[in-house]
């Protein structure tokens, strides 16, 4: 059953979608997923989608945002944007804060950088029990096992911190005043929150109309969201080039105060956004599949390296299933061997008897190199590993 979404910002029922594809989602049956524009206010949402409790399952048994390079240590990118993130707020309050709650806090890292900060008392909340336990273990940071929409908290925090967590959220302007309610009783609190930006297509990276981000933010929309919240912006920063996909981040204040003019999103605009966008998704995937194609001819077997939405993106916009026999799907998560993602089932790759002239193919952009290189004991066996974007992943949390 598909959903067909309201529009997360004004409420409008009018939506005019601009392209949808069906997705071979993990864990999930095919779905159709689109990209909609709302003809009242000119936001951006995944439109036609899936429901809450679909995306609820695969946050809670397949999302996985650890790296199998890493050793479940931070990336370079991760502590070089939370180095200018406290700085940025602190530099935005005047101090730092002494409570954070973190909605949305994965696996605590962000938390225990605030309280070294000198924040005393941190709490997050997180759908994600691989990821809560790997908080309390690696950082002895306290979460809630809970949904941004679900959770509930009796407590006050002087500061509260949603780093790309609106982008993820069904009805976005409910957490936000959630959020705002959790501040009433002090007299100065302050929100953080970082998302994706939506901007020129030239600017968007392949993958950046994705199926864990159903809510697209403009400058314009984002400013209007939180002073909809009662949130009153008080400082902004916006990168380009630092990150795999534009962001912005905005700190705002639960004190009355007015540095912004309110804008308005253009509904024609953003449809060329989208439409520009798509043929560049698409020339961009197909052209990636071609530079390997004599590879993958040779090959004497085809395995896809990642359960993922990655996964899902490739086999949507290119011709891949129609051209080469893929053998099977792979992922070194133990948490998605057995899924189901289109016609496979992912493997442990350790249970699967490699031979030479077999092929894996790595279908992640954010974490293709750091995923070549761990997979030399692949190549090792004389098996060949292929990376289809050859993107420079340094700026990849």
């Amino acid at each position: 059953m598909k959903m067909i979404r309201s529009c997360y910002l004004c409420g409008s029922k009018s939506l005019e979608c601009v392209f949808s594809t069906t997705w071979a989602l993990p864990g999930l049956p095919p779905k159709e997923i689109g990209f909609s524009v709302c003809t009242d206010c000119g936001s951006v949402c995944q439109s036609p989608t899936v429901t809450f409790d679909e995306m609820m399952q695969f946050y809670s048994s397949i999302a996985v945002y650890t790296n199998p390079g890493r050793q479940e240590k931070p990336s370079e990118a991760k502590i070089r944007d939370l180095d200018e993130q406290i700085q940025f707020i602190k530099r935005g309050i005047g101090n730092m804060p002494l409570s954070a709650l973190q909605i949305g806090s994965s696996d605590g890292y962000t938390l225990s950088r605030f309280r070294d900060a000198g924040v005393e008392k941190v709490l997050g909340v997180e759908p994600g029990t691989a990821s809560i336990e790997m908080a309390d273990r690696l950082y002895k940071v306290p979460c809630i096992h809970g949904s941004a929409e679900t959770f509930e908290t009796n407590d006050t925090f002087e500061l509260i911190l949603l780093t790309h967590v609106l982008e993820h959220l069904y009805e976005p302007q409910k957490v936000l005043a959630k959020c705002r309610k959790i501040q009433n009783g002090i007299p100065d609190g302050y929100i953080y929150i970082e998302v994706p930006l939506m901007t020129k297509p030239s600017s968007l990276c392949p993958g950046f109309f994705s199926f864990e981000h159903i809510n697209y933010y403009t400058k314009e929309n984002l400013l209007k969201s939180l002073k909809m919240a009662d949130y009153y912006p008080i400082s902004a920063v916006e990168h380009f080039n630092s990150n795999l996909s534009p962001v912005i981040g905005i700190l705002a204040s639960t004190k009355k105060q007015n540095h912004y003019d309110d804008y308005q999103s253009s509904v024609d605009t953003n449809k060329k956004i989208l439409n520009s966008y798509r043929g560049k998704e698409l020339d961009y995937w197909q052209s990636c599949l071609d530079k390997i194609a004599e590879k993958l001819k040779i090959s004497s077997r085809i395995f896809i390296w990642g359960a993922g939405i990655h996964t899902s993106q490739l086999v949507a916009n290119t011709n891949l299933i129609k051209h080469y026999k893929i053998d099977g799907l792979t992922d070194t998560s133990p948490l998605k061997w057995g899924l189901k993602q289109g016609i496979w089932t992912c493997q442990d790759p350790n249970e699967i008897d490699w031979m030479q002239g077999d092929t894996v193919l790595i279908s992640s952009y954010a974490s293709e190199k750091e995923i070549y290189d761990a997979l030399q004991w692949l190549r090792d066996r004389n098996v060949e590993t292929l990376r289809l974007h050859n993107v420079n992943d340094t700026r990849a949390h």
